[in-house]
């Protein structure tokens, strides 16, 4: 994105994003606290974004919690992972800056774990995919088997905090959730994402998001 503020941060539609990613986790009613990892130099001020976002609202929305992340966002998760209460069975792991996931996509994440323990949101590639290393093509994929990744993924504890805990001490690290869980070998289910729960990591993306933004309010989704 550049600039000196983490995305996160940024202002979509007068109100930082984070709020917005807030409001779409709220809907989930089974969901029992929110753990915002970040990092150290603006933990005070999320807690402080966390208790205007809870201002006013009712009371029946989750807890939001505010800690100290890691440097990278995978250590930001284990160290989440080892701050849960004794009785979370279940761990939702979502970015920041995805503030459009629906209800219900996060209700047929959470279906879809049941099954398996484990369950991701993702995409199906309608493009051709290519292999490429050096400049050079080295094959082509078959499209119908490629998914493009997004959050929410949703993990039973055990799950999630073992892969962690092994990857840690093996020196491994991966670039989702999921493939901690598939690295131990573990069946991780797969739900059909939704095109508008877009990652915002661009400002060109930030312009979608305040077009679709006033889209909806105008009724024109």
């Amino acid at each position: 994105m550049g600039g000196d503020v983490p995305k996160q941060y940024l202002e979509l539609a007068g109100r930082p994003i984070l709020a917005h990613t807030l409001s779409a986790l709220a809907t989930l009613p089974s969901l029992s606290m929110i753990l915002l990892t970040v990092a150290r130099d603006y933990v005070e001020k999320v807690r402080e974004l966390a208790s205007q976002w809870r201002c006013g609202k009712e009371s029946s929305l989750p807890e939001v919690c505010v800690a100290e992340g890691g440097r990278e966002r995978s250590d930001s998760v284990h160290n989440g992972l080892g701050m849960l209460p004794a009785t979370c069975e279940w761990v939702l792991i979502h970015d920041a800056v995805r503030p459009f996931a629906s209800p219900g996509l996060i209700r047929a994440v959470c279906e879809g774990a049941r099954t398996t323990g484990a369950c991701i949101a993702a995409i199906p590639a309608t493009d051709t995919v290519k292999l490429a290393r050096d400049g050079l093509v080295r094959r082509t994929l078959q499209r119908d088997e490629v998914w493009l990744v997004q959050t929410p993924q949703v993990f039973h504890r055990r799950v999630v905090t073992e892969a962690y805990s092994r990857a840690v001490s093996e020196g491994w690290t991966g670039t989702d959730d999921a493939s901690f869980v598939e690295r131990m070998g573990s069946p991780v289910s797969i739900v059909c994402g939704e095109r508008t729960n877009i990652k915002i990591t661009s400002p060109g993306d930030l312009q979608w998001a305040e077009w679709y933004l006033s889209e909806n309010r105008q009724g024109r989704r």
